[in-house]
């Protein structure tokens, strides 16, 4: 038994050489730094080297210089325990501060109010289950967090469905419009691959140009007939109704007309074989309201609209190609939403504000036509206030548990504010104490040991919660648009993930659970320095790429782009696609553009990530270490404070006794 004792020892040593000075004799009072600073104890494994003075036979001036412990710690109070080589305030052996020596020197008020400090900073640093054991009182905020996570997840769910839901509708909605307004749009164009199956949609020439606006006006005047859908115009005019009841089409005097903007030059001019540009430039609005007659010689010859553009002073000749920059037109459109599958079953009515845009910006001869729309909720369609007739038991469902969150959300702020505003004041009165009754300052990183960052994480997920459940609560009774539903969706997820990130708070007391994060917190510091050096090196590939390749390739055409080509690349994903998009029209920029791809490859994934990769392994084989043979804890003054007095048996009577509110400090609350 002695050899393994004394090979424990020398192991001990060892590990003290890297981390600080070890004493096998302190041992069970290093015990007690862990055991009373449980909170977060398996992290200060850094011990740092020590260097005690006592100076003087009148007055203790120790001096203890760490790098990572407690500075300067000097002009102790004058004692007569005081000795020439040492004092009675001081163990040297353990190489700590006496405090119970201290507070035995000191008159009963004041010994008597460090006690209650004492005991009110350990059970204050306890973890939940030791302050459970020893007053049995109810873990509310714990039980909170609990209730938050299972009604979080069941309102996320329900939330999810209804956005999905929505989404979906304005997709499709868009998809329908791109179908009805824009010439030979066909379902190719419609789904989403990477590269694009076909190219942009434009048109090449004036008579393409005057076919492609002759279809979006005779679709516009025909859209209540053709569609499949309950579109409308944007009218308060109501449509007719038939005799027998049935909603008829609007008549054309009813129809409101399209709305036609035109970017131009002012003036183009040839003088002596020279052009000469005046180029301010002039924004020119229309409005186009055809009539019934009009639209079916449209119908019949989409050329004739020519002349009716031209008695409306509009013309796209063959002379303005360098004039005209872009022409926009403009309307709006009314159409009602309903899904019975969803768990949303009320009847929605939508606004949709359509833009046809022909981009003739670059006048290389390509007119691109593009289609963009914004739908909002409204509450008039047809002419009509929709209603949507009872409510259904659902939506009752949905609104009670909303309310409940919010309910569970503001009790969890209320508590955690309080906990935190605590901390605060006991932060305060133990530097007061502290400096007044020993004249020990205390350290900037013992203040911060008070900031409990787990409760800031749970009061900013509850300030997220609260107002994201108040947006989705006015989107349940359609008080919303667009916008609304996506600041919904942003602060109920930020919120949902810091209130998962917030268990591993409870994790972190079962030794076997918390190496996740253990093992973050050591390897974080390196992380961030190596990242600034992989940045800078990320940020010089991406501009050269950008400025180099952009022009030749879709992956790098935007800054963006060329980010999101390089993190793909860096994940070992679309390499042969990203070689095979650059153009091969410049023989440089192609053989440029493979040695780029080839050298970032090789650079970031054999060097960069497997460095990134070692610099965590090592952090996890360090806490794995620490682990296995037990942790080095950092002195403070207030850790050697709070380990002066031995762990007590939290079951028994007189501990629950010891620790009762009323044998604490009174901090007002």
């Amino acid at each position: 038994m002695s050899h393994i004792r004394s090979g424990n020892i020398q192991r001990q040593s060892r590990k003290a050489s890297r981390y600080g000075s070890f004493d096998p004799t302190t041992t069970s009072t290093s015990t007690a730094f862990g055991y009373w600073l449980g909170r977060d104890g398996a992290d200060q494994h850094q011990g740092k080297e020590q260097d005690f003075r006592c100076e003087g036979v009148e007055a203790i001036k120790v001096r203890m210089h760490r790098r990572g412990g407690y500075n300067n710690l000097e002009n102790a109070p004058q004692s007569p325990l005081d000795g020439a080589n040492g004092s009675a305030f001081f163990d040297g052996a353990a190489g700590m501060i006496n405090f119970n020596a201290r507070i035995e020197g000191l008159d009963a008020g004041d010994k008597d109010t460090l006690e209650r400090l004492r005991r009110h900073l350990q059970f204050f640093f306890l973890d939940p289950k030791k302050k459970f054991r020893i007053r049995r009182q109810f873990p509310f905020k714990l039980a909170f967090q609990i209730l938050k996570i299972i009604f979080l997840t069941v309102q996320l769910i329900l939330f999810a469905e209804l956005r999905v839901s929505h989404v979906d509708f304005l997709d499709e909605t868009v998809t329908v419009m791109r179908h009805k307004f824009l010439k030979e749009w066909d379902d190719e164009r419609d789904a989403v691959v990477y590269p694009p199956e076909s190219g942009s949609y434009a048109v090449f020439s004036s008579d393409g140009l005057i076919e492609h606006f002759s279809f979006m006006v005779t679709a516009y005047y025909n859209i209540e007939n053709e569609s499949f859908a309950s579109f409308s115009y944007d009218t308060a005019q109501p449509k007719p109704l038939s005799d027998d009841g049935n909603i008829l089409a609007h008549e054309f005097s009813h129809v409101p007309p399209l709305k036609l903007c035109i970017d131009r030059i002012a003036d183009v001019s040839i003088q002596n074989d020279t052009y000469i540009f005046d180029i301010s430039e002039i924004k020119e609005c229309f409005s186009l309201d055809f009539n019934a007659t009009e639209v079916k010689a449209i119908q019949k010859d989409p050329m004739i609209i020519r002349e009716f553009l031209k008695a409306r002073n509009v013309t796209f000749k063959q002379e303005d190609a360098l004039i005209i920059s872009k022409a926009t037109v403009t309307f709006n459109l009314r159409t009602i939403h309903f899904s019975p599958a969803s768990t949303d079953q009320k009847p929605e009515c939508y606004l949709i504000a359509i833009e046809i845009v022909f981009d003739n910006s670059r006048h290389s001869g390509q007119v691109f036509v593009k289609l963009n729309t914004v739908i909002s909720y409204v509450n008039l369609c047809n002419g009509r206030v929709l209603e949507g007739g009872v409510v259904s038991n659902m939506s009752i469902i949905i609104s009670g548990l909303d309310i409940f969150v919010l309910i569970l959300c503001v009790a969890s702020l209320i508590l955690c504010s309080r906990a935190l505003f605590k901390a605060y004041l006991l932060e305060r009165e133990t530097e007061r104490y502290f400096t007044r009754i020993l004249g020990i300052p205390i350290e900037w990183a013992d203040r911060m040991y008070f900031l409990n960052l787990w409760y800031v994480m749970i009061v900013v997920n509850d300030i997220f919660i609260i107002f994201g459940t108040i947006a989705k609560i006015s989107i349940e009774f359609r008080d919303f648009d667009s916008d609304l539903f996506t600041i919904t969706s942003l602060l109920l997820g930020g919120g949902a993930l810091m209130v998962y990130l917030g268990l591993f708070r409870y994790l972190g007391f079962f030794n076997k659970y918390n190496i996740l994060i253990l093992t973050m917190k050591k390897a974080l510091p390196n992380i961030m320095r190596f990242m600034v050096c992989a940045i800078i090196l990320y940020c010089g590939f991406l501009l050269t790429g950008w400025v180099i390749i952009g022009p030749y390739s879709i992956k790098f055409r935007t800054l963006s782009q060329s980010s999101e080509a390089l993190f793909s690349l860096l994940n070992g994903d679309d390499m042969f696609a990203t070689f095979y998009t650059i153009n091969d029209s410049n023989t440089t920029i192609n053989i440029f553009g493979k040695v780029y791809i080839y050298t970032f490859v090789c650079l970031f994934i054999y060097i960069v990530l497997s460095l990134f990769i070692a610099i965590i392994m090592d952090a996890y084989e360090a806490v794995k270490e620490y682990a296995n043979e037990g942790l080095k804890v950092e002195h403070s003054a207030l850790r050697e404070f709070l380990a002066s007095s031995a762990p007590p048996n939290f079951d028994a009577p007189e501990t629950r006794e010891a620790f009762a509110a009323h044998n604490l400090l009174h901090l007002g609350l």
